[in-house]
């Protein structure tokens, strides 16, 4: 009798500790980090909201203008995020010298989490690289509200995209987080939503000029406040090349990078994985 229950609790045993070894490891994605040149997480051990957002990839500052938010981790994708007002809420961002982006582009992607609180008639940049007031030079992540329409723009010269064909043709959803991701490789423009490609067209405008280009968060970058954004913001990042459709998946379910830096500059350690919320 009492063998039979030694042996069916040895059994048991058995049984629990080979169900717990061979359990899958939950392991968090890394975003791309093959040509990646600047990062904003927004976490709070990035950012002094009343100052500057850092970036933690290469240590640029995005200089804080009017009076945006930090938001807690439970309203946010990854970490924490920030929150703008519409009015007069945004990031600019200053090259250093020597820079440390270069902005002579061949080719450029930018990507980021956005949820819009309300739409107020008018264009509004939720990110864009520019030379405003000029507005020769632009790649901008944008949405148009007057004209019911969001997406992906770009100019170059002469040559930009045609806002009524190359753009979707409806208001930007707001009050849901949405993944976006802006492509362009010199010729071809993709606009990829929560994943998936929403747009592809042609802008065979060749490489974005440096000079005078300025990278604005949250509002076109001379901050007029003509363009800011209602919203929050979130994991925001530049790649100096085009990303393909299976990467953007990829940084769509990303939770930070892979690695931490090897760099010193930073006061932070950004490595740790956050956990994701929805």
């Amino acid at each position: 009798m009492f063998a039979k229950i030694y042996l069916f609790i040895a059994i048991l045993i058995v049984f629990l500790f080979s169900t717990l070894i061979t359990q899958p490891t939950y392991a968090a994605i890394g975003a791309v980090e093959d040509g990646l040149v600047a990062y904003w997480s927004f976490d709070s051990d990035t950012v002094q909201i009343n100052n500057h957002a850092e970036d933690v990839f290469s240590g640029l500052k995005a200089i804080v203008d009017g009076d945006p938010e930090l938001v807690p981790a439970a309203d946010c994708m990854v970490g924490e995020c920030v929150l703008l007002d519409g009015v007069d809420d945004y990031f600019l961002v200053e090259d250093s010298d020597p820079p440390k982006i270069d902005r002579d582009w061949d080719e450029i992607s930018l990507e980021c989490w956005v949820k819009i609180n309300a739409l107020d008639d008018s264009w509004n940049r939720i990110i864009s690289l520019d030379d405003q007031p000029t507005n020769s030079k632009a790649v901008t992540l944008y949405y148009d509200d007057d004209d019911n329409r969001h997406g992906f723009f770009v100019k170059v010269g002469a040559k930009a995209t045609n806002a009524g064909q190359h753009l979707i043709q409806e208001d930007i959803p707001i009050g849901k987080w949405i993944h976006i991701v802006g492509t362009y490789d010199g010729s071809n423009v993709s606009y990829y939503v929560d994943g998936k490609l929403a747009i592809d067209h042609t802008v065979a405008a060749g490489k974005i000029p440096a000079g005078g280009l300025l990278l604005g968060i949250g509002d076109r970058s001379d901050g007029v406040n003509a363009d800011a954004i209602q919203g929050y913001l979130d994991e925001f990042r530049v790649y100096d090349r085009a990303l393909t459709a299976a990467e953007v998946k990829n940084n769509m379910n990303a939770e930070g990078l892979d690695v931490s830096p090897t760099t010193n500059h930073l006061s932070v350690t950004w490595g740790q994985i956050k956990a994701r919320r929805r």
